[in-house]
């Protein structure tokens, strides 16, 4: 009998040239990710989560709670088009477009259909001009590799350099820059919350099927505004915000008239790039005044008081501290 060991076998020219080709590409793959910097990796994120279609589903964890979600997201011309639908525990539905959200909860016979600004929702979009300037608040490194939903991906480390701002461990798509995994961490490193996608699907096509509840919305008690927020900017204000962390400005200040609630609210933004503060000042009702604490819902933090008979609201994905430090120096000035 004849042994034949074919890793052995004399490789043609032919084989040779495959080879030396692949190795080439190879090195040049190399080469691109040597030369990547931790910015041009955010940025490949933000290009991803604004032009990819994709569908998956991904683990939530957040105060000892894991949720799993199926998400599917299509993005046409520019116009992003998504549903969420919780897997486990009450069942939940969100269907969401640039300017408005319906959330289903059929176990409540409830729905709750709203308006939102697209600027301000998902991971916040950098422009290569911003690195600097978050520079001074963050350390940004970047990690190894690793296997997630199957694909490889490229991790990013965004620590915050103080106690006011969480700090971000990310892991984005190699071949699309779509973000994997995610994990809002704090000053010590410790994980607050995660999101990370145990399957995935990239770059296909979504049928309008795919972006249509499937829970009966002629079922359920629908709450919310009919109509957007009338909202307009403002330049002067009766308020002082004193004390806000270093690296942090201010980006929005508006008043706005909800159909949904009587009168007017102030709401002030302040952002360092990446970590958002929100300052809400709206007139008390009888029976609020002497409201004051703090609030959590999963990383959001908020803190509340009553001051002048105005209800004040500091609230952001910040840590108790900032919002606490934020509200101890507002002040009402005639």
């Amino acid at each position: 009998m004849q042994m034949v060991f074919p890793y052995f076998n004399m490789p043609t020219i032919k084989q040779i040239n495959a080879v030396f080709k692949a190795s080439v590409l190879v090195l040049a793959l190399l080469v691109n990710e040597v030369s990547a910097s931790p910015s041009d990796w955010l940025m490949k994120i933000n290009r991803a989560a604004a032009e990819v279609n994709f569908s998956g589903i991904f683990v939530y964890t957040h105060e000892g709670k894991l949720e799993v979600m199926q998400v599917v997201r299509r993005v046409d011309d520019g116009v992003m088009q998504e549903r969420l639908y919780a897997l486990n525990g009450e069942a939940r539905e969100i269907i969401r477009d640039m300017s408005r959200v319906w959330c289903y909860i059929p176990d409540q016979n409830v729905g709750v259909h709203d308006f939102r600004q697209i600027s301000e929702s998902g991971f916040p979009r950098m422009v290569a001009g911003d690195f600097s300037k978050l520079s001074k608040n963050y350390t940004f490194t970047e990690g190894g590799y690793a296997r997630i939903a199957d694909r490889r991906a490229h991790q990013v480390n965004v620590i915050p350099k103080d106690p006011y701002r969480y700090g971000y461990i990310l892991w984005a798509d190699e071949e699309t820059g779509l973000l994997l995994r995610s994990d809002l961490v704090d000053l010590a490193g410790n994980v607050i919350e995660q999101y990370m996608f145990v399957d995935v699907e990239i770059g296909i096509d979504i049928p309008d099927s795919a972006l249509k509840a499937v829970s009966n919305k002629d079922h359920l008690e629908w709450f919310g505004n009919a109509n957007p927020p009338i909202s307009a900017p403002s330049t002067t204000s009766n308020w002082v915000v004193g004390q806000i962390p270093g690296g942090y400005q201010l980006s929005k200040h508006i008043r706005r008239m909800s159909p949904m609630e009587a009168g007017e609210v102030e709401h002030l933004v302040y952002t360092d790039g990446l970590s958002t503060i929100s300052v809400f000042i709206k007139q008390a009702r009888e029976g609020q005044s002497g409201m004051k604490g703090l609030l959590k819902m999963g990383a959001v933090n908020a803190y509340r008081d009553t001051i002048e008979n105005y209800r004040v609201t500091v609230m952001g994905e910040v840590p108790a501290e900032t919002v606490e430090f934020v509200l101890q120096g507002i002040s009402y000035r005639q």
